[in-house]
């Protein structure tokens, strides 16, 4: 499978065929975090993908990966329930680059702006106004109570704008709600970035993979998260969510993995 090339756009895995049952085939919906405790927003969103994304799944699979992209179809792995993507999207117009604070952001309590992420009461989301452009995606497989990053990527255009982080996050969040213990991935040995970027959210090499990408052959390296009975571990995952809004600000999520977030007071 293609290894990628970019900080944010950084690793595939061999197909899987065992059906992930989490897959969400409805209609997209999306929480617009209030911003009462920040100023600083996010223009961009993470969501379930549906069938209809699976064209544009495709169209930044290929984007991100060329000639080496992966020869699977988003649409027959979300027909057949084999993995649970998510998509991030960009609000139409919004430039990530120049989006910035309008006054100084307010300090509050870290549960209640991590709470602002997930917000419980959904409502819709127009399309044509808003998240139209997906820009980034992640394809996840669980089995045997571990979740397994099959593709993750970022389109060319949006790299370096916190899309491929937000794709990080968002499916440790996506481990944590369906009951996995931990999350794993393969990346190719030379993409130090990428690496890096895991590692930033507790992944640790643990394996080698030899020859195992076919384009060039390269070596994959396994890393995974620790199991997510490690309180230290937890404590950290939410400190990195927590320094994400305030670089980044503030993005629309779909799912609320609060109440799988929770620690001993």
């Amino acid at each position: 499978m293609p290894g990628c090339y970019a900080p944010e756009c950084v690793a595939t895995a061999s197909n899987r065929t065992m059906a992930n049952p989490s897959i969400s085939t409805r209609d997209p919906e999306a929480v617009r975090v209030s911003t009462v405790t920040e100023t600083r927003e996010n223009s961009y969103a993470a969501r379930y993908a549906t069938l209809a994304d699976a064209n544009a799944i495709d169209s930044v699979i290929h984007a991100a990966f060329g000639d080496s992209a992966p020869r699977s179809s988003a649409a027959r792995e979300i027909k057949r329930n084999k993995t649970t993507y998510i998509v991030v999207t960009k609000a139409s117009g919004a430039d990530p680059a120049t989006t910035g604070t309008n006054g100084q952001e307010r300090k509050v309590g870290w549960q209640r702006r991590l709470r602002s992420l997930f917000s419980s009461s959904i409502g819709s989301l127009e399309p044509e106004n808003r998240m139209s452009n997906v820009v980034g995606l992640v394809g996840i497989w669980t089995a045997l109570n571990q979740a397994h990053i099959v593709v993750i990527a970022t389109h060319p255009n949006e790299r370096r704008r916190g899309v491929g982080e937000l794709l990080v996050l968002a499916t440790i969040a996506e481990a944590l709600k369906t009951g996995a213990t931990n999350v794993t991935l393969e990346v190719r040995k030379s993409n130090l970035a990428a690496r890096s970027l895991y590692r930033k959210y507790g992944f640790n090499d643990v394996g080698i993979r030899h020859r195992y990408y076919h384009d060039n052959r390269e070596d994959a390296v396994i890393m995974s998260t620790p199991s997510f009975s490690n309180l230290e571990y937890k404590r950290s995952f939410v400190r990195r969510w927590k320094g994400f809004v305030t670089v980044r600000g503030t993005p629309e999520m779909q799912f609320d993995p609060m109440p799988y977030l929770a620690l001993p007071e």
